[in-house]
């Protein structure tokens, strides 16, 4: 067995591997079948070791390898968006337990202030004796007067003391019911944190059969190289360069396709938005033709005339819930208003300039950053807050096309971009076609074109906050 069959033999193991540690992760785990196929790895490595093989072969088991590289980093983001989701669950519950603990305590301290009282009353009850009986305002009064006065004494401590043995059920009531809610609350408290524990280990290992995977492309790659150099006969430094003008085609063919479906979103949410109805207008008609055949029923005596012009608005009535009916199946349309100002977009991509070089980390919001982390923090520098995670940050902001995107705009990337669940990076639009992010460990944050990288992952439109 050759070196370069050894590696693309490891290099699909990487990516069953991988495959599996994120099928088994919290949610919108990637399948196996979201690696390239098992025939498509066994046709790169057989041009990659085979004699026999041509340039196109060689060109596309390449072209091949550096799709695998993507799918690969994709996986492993999607894994640590998850690892971020079921942080955040276990966060929410956290503080979920902090408010029942706390209202079971006031509760607690409610119960020991009503049996306190009652207490007080019960003791007043026993230093008075008699006086608290039917028989003692009878018997210990000299007069009618202090007869009345005694037994009005003794309704009001019996009212009294009923009145406190309410408050003392009702507060063993609530303060019961408060440390049952604590307790459960504590039950999934402790759930979510061992969700995000499992989580993070899953994320942890999809990145580290990902990074495996990416090197053991690279080194293949290099071997594909070295025989292209051979069968043309030229260095590997030229053949390099002629690689790397393939890849910029490829791009380039990439954000092509990536502006098409970007301009096909914007021109199906104007057409959705041209074909929703108007309420405004549509009250409008019937209302004058109501009011016009009024006067000409009092003034001429033709009735005719007026029952041939009353079927005229039932026509416009019946086709107004027409539109309704077909704009519901249709797709998201672009927002039409958003919180942040230009200016604050402006100072939010500025501070994310700032954060380059920092170095990653998954769930990190400084001084080590992970994407959302980046994009968090420059909106709230900018004073305007925004959630943690990267899908939370796309339900949360305002879509718009590409065409409108400004300095602080939201770009987030899918494996599905049709379904917002399944989002697993962002990055900031900084402006002059570039955008701020930090991707993995294996760079420090940086800048790049935003039609750079992995633009089939594109989300159609854009979040702004």
């Amino acid at each position: 067995m050759t070196v370069g069959l050894k590696r693309m033999l490891a290099l699909a193991a990487m990516f069953a591997v991988a495959g599996a540690v994120v099928v088994a992760g919290p949610t919108n785990h990637a399948r196996a079948e979201d690696y390239p196929g098992q025939a498509e790895i066994d046709e790169a490595r057989a041009a990659a070791n085979d004699l026999a093989a041509g340039i196109d072969e060689l060109d596309n088991a390449i072209a091949a390898l550096a799709e695998a590289r993507d799918k690969a980093e994709a996986n492993a983001l999607l894994a640590g968006e998850d690892y971020s989701d079921a942080q955040d669950a276990s966060d929410a519950a956290e503080e979920t337990l902090d408010a029942a603990n706390e209202r079971a305590a006031e509760a607690g301290k409610e119960l020991a202030e009503a049996r306190g009282n009652l207490a007080s009353v019960a003791q007043a009850a026993y230093r008075d004796s008699g006086s608290m009986s039917q028989i003692g305002a009878v018997v210990g009064a000299e007069t009618v007067d202090d007869v009345i006065a005694r037994t009005e004494a003794f309704d009001r401590g019996s009212d009294e003391a009923d009145m406190w043995v309410q408050r003392v059920k009702a507060a063993e009531l609530v303060a019961s019911t408060m440390r049952t809610y604590a307790d459960e609350a504590a039950t999934s408290a402790a759930a979510a944190a061992e969700e995000a524990k499992s989580a993070y280990a899953e994320a942890q290992d999809a990145r580290d059969h990902a990074d495996e995977a990416v090197a053991v492309a690279n080194e293949t790659r290099a071997d594909a190289v070295s025989r292209l150099a051979e069968l043309r006969g030229v260095t590997v430094a030229l053949e390099e360069q002629r690689q790397a003008g393939l890849e910029a085609e490829r791009a380039a063919a990439a954000q092509a396709e990536a502006e098409a479906r970007q301009k096909a979103a914007e021109e199906a949410a104007a057409a959705e938005e041209a074909s929703r109805p108007r309420p405004t207008s549509t009250p409008k008609p019937s209302a004058s033709s109501t009011s016009t055949p009024k006067p000409t029923k009092t003034s001429t005596p033709k009735p005719t005339a007026t029952k041939t012009s009353e079927p005229e608005p039932t026509p416009t009535k019946t086709s107004t819930p027409k539109p309704t009916t077909t704009s519901t199946p249709k797709p998201e349309t672009p927002g039409t208003s958003w919180n942040s100002t230009a200016a604050q977009g402006v100072t939010a991509a500025q501070h994310s300039v700032t954060l380059v070089g920092r170095e990653y980390l998954l769930g990190g919001s400084g001084p080590k950053y992970d994407c959302s982390g980046v994009t968090s923090e420059s909106w709230s520098v900018a004073g305007q807050w925004i959630t943690r995670s990267s899908r939370s940050q796309y339900l949360a902001t305002t879509h718009l096309s590409y065409s409108q995107i400004r300095e602080g705009d939201l770009v987030f990337y899918a494996t599905d971009t049709s379904d917002p669940s399944t989002i697993f990076h962002v990055a900031i639009y900084i402006g002059n076609g570039q955008v701020m992010e930090a991707v993995n460990y294996s760079k420090p944050a940086g800048i790049r074109p935003l039609y750079a990288w992995m633009t089939g992952n594109m989300m159609p439109f854009i979040g702004r906050p």
